[in-house]
């Protein structure tokens, strides 16, 4: 049966009450009050009127009265004096509340060129349904309670197998470490280097802009250091001073360089000799075409690097996962901050992606995608050498995007707006990249998500845009 609705007024003050069955009269009573007063109908300072006259004129009890304002009076909405009566406290809240903030809308462009973006419709969702199933299937109960710092033994336990077979880490499960993300990783690394008394820490120029952020984040000063065809210059990283770098030597964000092993050499050198620390992220290494993936740099100095991984360009970002396998001396004090946090992804999700792992279904996804994404490279290229022959690209060897470098005199910026404007999403070099040496305008294009019929849309309208 319906509720029956019973709606009644207050004389002299501006309050009305639509009372209810099924609720007690206090709770709906207090309710209006509350409202009335957070929105300003009652201002502070307003008298209500007595409890008997309330009583009378609601047509309920004076004990239900008496006892709302001795609640509201308790929670700082009244105040009551003898003499005075009953009024709205001098500190409730005064006028309507403010309007609910919204939270701006992700852009979404209809050729989603933007790089860091995966092929999301290829997501293999009937094998982690069945893996996430068997993982609410079989969890024991007792198992639902807060997990450990590091995550669940069986994620740490394939993670260590899985790295140390595809990207050549050196690791003990009990050294890898389970993050919601790769920035959240680096975060927890810079951390633990302050405490330890670092100050200043070298990122790659250009590079990848949250790098520097995450090192901002934690109090350090990012000191930029410049990359060229062979990664990192280490003699200009020995002169900045500093007491760790965060890079890309795998595949260079962005422009796709792959450090040469005498740089790789003489970066470790640098690193035992200064006391410091490398991290490394490796973003999206799975996605080399033509030849295999470069080993890690962590397989060669375990006790100076920290390997940093997650499953955004492997799967999907949605998914929150990520890893970190630092140097076993600085395991206990990574573990002392994420205590403090307390911030690790779900049990059942580190469980799921774990027999995700050994049951081969995220190897043979990436084989797929190999293929699927090697495809969609040849056509943009190829596209981009129809429509737009005057610009050089670089960086097309591996990961999911490319990068486009512009005609000199091209206003990099003014390009990217146009395009941006017929629908065409992409990056800037100099935008979305920390970039302090001098470089060439050019456009980050990503090639993962669209279609192969928006690729050759997207290029036709950058042509445009490029006029």
């Amino acid at each position: 049966m319906p509720r029956r609705r019973d709606r009644r007024s207050v004389r002299g003050v501006d309050l009305e009450i639509e009372f209810t069955d099924g609720v007690s009269l206090r709770r709906q009573l207090e309710d209006a009050l509350r409202v009335a007063i957070r929105s300003g109908r009652l201002s502070p300072g307003s008298v209500l009127p007595p409890s008997r006259d309330l009583a009378e004129q609601l047509r309920v009890s004076r004990g239900v009265v008496v006892d709302s304002y001795a609640q509201l009076a308790t929670e700082g909405y009244l105040s009551a004096r003898r003499g005075s009566g009953t009024r709205v406290a001098a500190t409730a809240a005064s006028g309507r509340p403010p309007a609910r903030r919204q939270p701006p809308a992700a852009h979404r462009y209809r050729y989603e060129l933007r790089p860091g973006l995966a092929d999301y419709h290829a997501f293999p969702r009937a094998a982690w349904k069945a893996a996430l199933m068997r993982a609410l299937r079989e969890l024991p109960d007792g198992r639902l309670t807060y997990g450990e710092h590091r995550g669940v033994p069986e994620l740490r336990n394939a993670l260590a197998g899985y790295l140390a077979r595809q990207r050549g880490v050196v690791v003990d499960p009990d050294h890898v470490v389970i993050c919601c993300a790769a920035s959240q990783a680096m975060v927890v690394l810079w951390s633990v280097l302050r405490r330890r008394g670092a100050r200043r820490v070298a990122v790659e120029d250009p590079g990848w802009r949250w790098q520097r952020y995450t090192a901002e984040q934690a109090g350090l000063e990012a000191v930029p250091v410049r990359v060229d065809a062979d990664g990192m210059v280490v003699t200009e990283l020995a002169a900045a001073d500093v007491d760790a770098v965060v890079m890309t030597p795998a595949h260079h964000y962005p422009t796709g360089v792959v450090m040469t092993a005498e740089r790789r050499a003489a970066l470790i050198a640098w690193a035992r000799e200064r006391g410091a620390l490398i991290i490394e992220d490796d973003y999206d290494v799975e996605y080399r075409f033509g030849q295999d993936p470069m080993a890690s740099l962590q397989g060669l100095a375990p006790d100076l690097v920290a390997f940093v991984g997650t499953t955004s360009k492997t799967l999907a970002p949605a998914l929150r996962l990520a890893w970190v396998v630092p140097p076993s001396h600085l395991i206990d004090d990574v573990e002392d901050v994420l205590l403090v946090t307390g911030v690790t992804p779900p049990t059942l999700d580190q469980v799921a992606m774990a027999s995700f792992i050994e049951e081969a279904a995220l190897e043979r996804h990436l084989r797929s995608m190999r293929r699927r994404y090697h495809a969609k490279r040849d056509l943009l290229v190829d596209q981009l050498g129809q429509h737009l022959p005057e610009v050089r690209i670089s960086g097309a060897e591996a990961g999911l995007h490319l990068l486009a470098w512009l005609p000199d005199g091209t206003d990099e910026h003014e390009t990217a707006m146009r395009a941006r404007r017929s629908g065409v999403g992409l990056h800037e070099l100099h935008r979305h990249c920390t970039t302090h040496a001098p470089s060439p305008p050019a456009l980050l294009l990503g090639f993962a998500l669209p279609t192969e019929s928006e690729l050759i849309a997207a290029t036709g309208l950058l042509a445009k845009a490029l006029c």
